[in-house]
């Protein structure tokens, strides 16, 4: 008989903390999931910061929060799951009653993009393991992962005419300032143009004969396609992710030194448009400029030797830089047709280039990224091979 009471008594127990829990767990809980920026550079460490408060007397001695986040946000300690583009992470707690338990996670920003919390799961139990009980936790903390610019010489964009302006063959208005010689007055001139010495030495008016000229600016364009045949989607994403840090070192260069814009045959979101940008001068458009890097798309939305001569008479540069993975005749074509108006163009190819594709005459350096240094350098390809062998002899000569 005492056996049968002692029995109904657990029995009871049992199912009073089961109903409890069921419906109080929850009640009264307070979870948040932080980050401790919103933006950063790629390769920089962050923290996320959880905190949970109970506000009331039962204790949760078994917690755990399913944090869902993209894989290129890495989790110091965690043994967390990956999955494509997706990673989980667990977090366990044991919290008693009217307490609070904060955590923080060193977080690891692996890749430049636009990442977050996209979920959070919190899961619990009563007592003895039996019922399972779980609501959603919230999210919606973001960071934008800036770009790291690559460093190289290469990537110096500079005004090729100390006194910032170039001559042009054709504008709307000619420049007072720019006289290359005189002529013979039409009719049309103002009086204040009319060049007196030479109107006495021809015996008729002759005027001033002033120069087109144009301010010195630069456009970046980068392609966004890694090879010549590829469509939309990118396939080789490492030399993309570079030409994107490349520009990032451009934009370093270049801002300081004159007007520079940007454009690429790809968008910051799943539309079919492309990006182009205002022309900015100053540092403190760069980090405006990274940020739109940040957000690039991996996938191109139109054929770079269409999308270069779509764009050709939109291009008001005096000078164009093009990255892209690959050199092909289309885009030599729009060197040539930009060299006849005196714009200066310059590839940067992160690709082999065709040994049946004649460019000499062109400005082309072929690169390669070096990472033997543990960080990320732009080298021409016989300087890196060069850096290589020297590296190798070097290794030889140790051993």
């Amino acid at each position: 008989m005492e056996f049968v009471a002692i029995a109904v008594v657990v029995v009871g127990l049992f199912l009073l903390q089961n109903k409890l829990y069921k419906t109080y767990a929850f009640r009264n809980l307070e979870y948040s999931c932080t980050l401790s920026t919103n933006e950063c550079y790629e390769g920089d460490e962050i923290e996320l910061v959880e905190e949970i408060v109970n506000k009331k007397w039962l204790p949760l001695p078994w917690l755990k929060a399913e944090i869902t986040t993209s894989r290129w946000l890495s989790f110091a300690g965690a043994q967390s799951g990956v999955t494509d583009q997706t990673r989980f992470v667990p977090s366990f707690f044991s919290v008693k009653g009217y307490s609070k338990v904060t955590r923080r996670w060193k977080v690891k920003c692996l890749k430049r993009g636009d990442f977050g919390i996209e979920q959070v799961v919190l899961i619990t139990t009563d007592l003895l393991g039996y019922s399972n009980l779980s609501r959603p936790g919230g999210g919606g903390a973001r960071v934008l992962v800036l770009p790291r610019a690559i460093e190289s010489d290469s990537l110096t964009v500079r005004p090729r005419y100390l006194n910032g302006d170039i001559m042009v063959k054709r504008q709307l208005l000619t420049d007072p300032f720019y006289i290359s010689g005189v002529r013979e007055y039409t009719g049309h001139e103002p009086m204040s143009r009319i060049h007196w010495l030479a109107t006495a030495q021809q015996q008729r008016i002759m005027v001033y004969n002033n120069d087109y000229t144009s301010r010195q600016s630069v456009t970046i364009i980068l392609n966004m396609q890694s090879r010549q045949f590829e469509h939309q989607e990118v396939v080789d994403e490492d030399r993309m992710e570079n030409g994107i840090r490349v520009c990032a070192g451009l934009f370093q260069t270049a801002l300081s030194g004159m007007p520079t814009r940007f454009m690429s045959n790809c968008t910051t979101d799943s539309s079919r448009s492309t990006t182009v940008t205002g022309e900015y001068w100053g540092e403190e458009y760069i980090v405006g400029l990274l940020e739109l890097l940040a957000r690039l798309q991996l996938h191109s939305t139109e054929d770079f030797g269409n999308y270069l001569a779509g764009i050709t008479a939109s291009i008001t540069s005096t000078d164009i830089v093009i990255v892209s993975g690959y050199l092909s005749r289309p885009m030599l074509d729009f060197a040539d047709g930009k060299a006849s108006g005196g714009v200066h163009v310059r590839f940067l190819i992160l690709g082999p280039i065709p040994e049946e594709l004649d460019y000499e005459g062109y400005d082309v350096i072929n690169c390669i990224i070096d990472e033997s240094e543990g960080r990320r350098v732009l080298r021409e390809k016989e300087e890196a091979y060069a850096h290589g062998a020297e590296a190798q002899a070097e290794k030889e000569a140790a051993v």
